[in-house]
């Protein structure tokens, strides 16, 4: 059965989290390690600690997004012990991903100045990491992002020692603010084409669901529900399904929303994975 699960907002305590995953019924889980806005992360004592990995059982990957605080593209203060604090911590936890935006070439001149940046940055985690996996996401910006243009990571992958150790995310809502056209069948298409031209389709490992609030190219980052966008559900159902990605696992990260509407959509978008694979 395909992973599909969904992206929770962090309130109390991370074992708080995965029951109300339980109860949502999403066997993956993805979360940030700093409460919903708060600029703080959050306190694990071992008894925390401890409650987790009794939970941990439940569920068949979980995903830490690392924080906006990590930018391993920039060239000065890039994050990087804000970064290693949270993969010791996702480690200890046994969760099983760590999704990362790419960030800003801040400090360089150019973008792919940046890029060599965050393959320094990488290459120096991925000589001793095994345990966990890393996960490079696409993003909704522009100028010296990284990750915006996917063929900045078929140029990541030139300069790392170790590409094997890394994988890709996906978000269709950053690809559509970014200026990927997304909202047809024959759009979505093109764009996997692209991918797996670009860097191999085999290297994403997640797909982030995601419907989005603004026009094709606007390098907004607003999510919608999936199929109430601009996107729409013919196109979000097409990519999740297209064969080049149907190994992947997927997560909805969605605006706030109550616990009967996520459970509800939840259970829908499930459904799209059993009508055509």
């Amino acid at each position: 059965m395909r992973n599909i699960g969904l992206h929770l907002r962090l309130t109390t305590t991370l074992s708080a989290l995965f029951t109300r995953a339980q109860e949502l019924k999403s066997p993956i889980v993805q979360c940030f390690f700093i409460p919903q806005g708060s600029s703080t992360y959050i306190t694990f004592d071992d008894e925390q600690i401890d409650l987790c990995l009794k939970k941990r059982d439940s569920f068949k990957e979980l995903y830490l997004h690392a924080s906006y605080w990590v930018n391993l593209a920039g060239r000065r203060n890039n994050g990087w012990r804000s970064f290693h604090r949270e993969l010791e911590l996702a480690k200890k936890l046994a969760f099983t991903h760590i999704v990362i935006h790419p960030g800003s070439a801040t400090g360089c001149v150019t973008k792919d100045e940046g890029i060599e940046c965050l393959a320094r940055a990488l290459n120096k985690i991925l000589s001793q990491e095994g345990e966990i996996k890393i996960v490079l996401e696409n993003t909704a910006h522009g100028n010296k992002t990284v990750g915006g243009d996917i063929a900045d990571f078929a140029k990541l992958l030139n300069f790392l020692d170790y590409p094997e150790k890394v994988a890709f995310c996906l978000d269709s809502a950053h690809a559509y603010s970014y200026g990927y056209p997304f909202a047809t069948v024959t759009d979505v298409e093109k764009f996997v084409q692209d991918v797996d031209l670009l860097i191999g389709a085999q290297r994403v490992a997640l797909l982030h669901l995601n419907d989005a609030a603004q026009a094709c190219g606007s390098r907004i980052d607003k999510h919608e529900v999936p199929g109430k966008g601009e996107i729409g559900t013919e196109a979000l159902r097409a990519f999740m399904n297209h064969p080049k990605l149907v190994h992947t696992s997927v997560i909805l990260e969605m605006p706030v929303l109550d616990d009967s509407q996520e459970r509800m959509l939840l259970k829908e978008v499930q459904g799209w994975a059993s009508l055509d694979t």
